[in-house]
């Protein structure tokens, strides 16, 4: 769904977000070096009526098929975003995230992101944290790259 007005200008910076994205995977190992490639879809649309963004992922991991969708909502108060997404296990995780300028970030509980989109909006990379007892370890390398 295109949208074309929007509730606040929160609401039009996610709109970065909006579209068909391919994206490519790169495993990381806890020493930094990298494993497998793997491959995946990202697709946000905008809900009816502009307040949330349906994030849907399709991906082959290490031969496996792995799907979640994510609905990320403005936190006008605090000029970010919250999320929640469900897998294809039942499982749930939640999120905050932050779009300042081309810098996207993510935090979660056990996860966090960090990344850069491109000054033509058609580029996302970052990487992929996850906690291991007090420490951060990063677990992917990803590479958005817009579709459509």
């Amino acid at each position: 769904m295109t949208q074309t007005t929007f509730h606040s200008g929160h609401h039009r910076r996610l709109d970065v977000l909006a579209g068909a994205w391919e994206t490519t995977l790169i495993a990381l190992q806890p020493d930094g070096s990298t494993g497998g490639v793997s491959f995946a879809s990202d697709v946000y649309t905008w809900m009816p009526n502009g307040h949330f963004l349906v994030h849907e992922v399709d991906a082959m991991m290490d031969g496996q098929r792995v799907r979640s969708t994510e609905i990320i909502g403005v936190d006008v108060e605090s000029g970010g975003f919250f999320s929640r997404s469900y897998d294809a296990d039942g499982g749930t995780s939640d999120f905050t995230s932050r779009l300042d300028g081309g810098r996207y970030t993510i935090q979660g509980q056990s996860q966090r992101f960090d990344g850069v989109i491109s000054g033509d909006r058609q580029l996302l990379t970052g990487e992929w944290e996850h906690r291991v007892g007090d420490d951060w370890i990063p677990f992917v390398r990803i590479v958005l790259e817009k579709a459509e």
